[in-house]
């Protein structure tokens, strides 16, 4: 299904396509995006950052069931250009940072291969890739089993004051956005997070803002293909009601209510 839905498992897209034949978690597209859809999500590569403005995907609760294991294999996107970043890491004290989780892709050995493209990969301080991202990261996948699917998009915030590293310049973002949209009819709920590119103790719900936030800060319009009403409804507010907030501590699982 991910394969029809996707077309092709790498299609390039300049302008060629129209919005309305991707689904519903792709941004809208402007006139000179260049759009890779892979199998297990779709990113829009940025060539002067060397990284992505953004990978969008559909998580179901199917696909929250690892069936293969992690395989730490960083490799070059073969469908873009000078995408390998690797030799910008080495010595960086950076860590290659994931923006869709290798753990969102463990239901097949394509999309697990996929989450290693460096097209996927960001330059993350350690205490923050291995913190509270990797906190959000798990609540997602517990929402995902818990309303069944989701619609996810996430990237980093790019700004005039980021730090570059490497040989070729890899842009080190100060911050990044996940943003989530439960479509299932008459339960529709969004919600957005934005959080520095550093270790935090703050709880996950500190870091939500609403969606229209995070589309000032980006300046790409996240979820065009809702109709108008329901967008502006959704993107416009946080309601922290609307989520079942799960904390993991001690290896117990707590509900936090707000």
């Amino acid at each position: 299904m991910k394969i029809l839905l996707y077309l092709l498992n790498a299609v390039f897209v300049s302008g060629v396509y129209s919005q309305q034949e991707y689904t519903l978690e792709i941004p809208k597209l402007g006139d000179i995006d260049t759009v890779v859809n892979h199998v297990g999500y779709a990113v829009s590569y940025n060539t002067k950052y060397r990284q992505a403005n953004w990978v969008a995907y559909m998580l179901t609760k199917k696909e929250t069931e690892a069936v293969v294991e992690r395989n730490n294999h960083f490799i070059a996107d073969p469908f873009i250009l000078r995408s390998n970043n690797q030799v910008d890491y080495e010595k960086s004290g950076y860590d290659r940072g994931h923006l869709a989780p290798a753990a969102d892709m463990s239901y097949s050995e394509v999309t697990m291969k996929e989450s290693f493209y460096f097209s996927n990969i960001s330059a993350q301080l350690p205490g923050f890739n291995r913190g509270i991202w990797k906190v959000l990261e798990g609540q997602v996948r517990l929402w995902a089993v818990e309303y069944d699917s989701l619609y996810i998009t996430v990237g980093p915030i790019y700004t005039l004051d980021m730090k570059a590293i490497g040989p070729d310049s890899l842009a080190v973002p100060n911050s990044y956005y996940k943003t989530i949209l439960d479509n299932h009819k008459g339960k529709e709920k969004m919600i957005g997070f934005v959080m520095n590119n550093e270790k935090s103790d703050r709880p996950l719900e500190s870091f939500s803002v609403s969606v229209d936030s995070i589309e000032k800060l980006v300046g790409i319009d996240l979820y065009p293909q809702l109709s108008d009403e329901l967008e502006v409804f959704l993107e416009s507010q946080v309601v922290l009601e609307n989520w079942n907030f799960l904390v993991k501590k001690d290896k117990k699982t707590t509900s936090v209510k707000k």
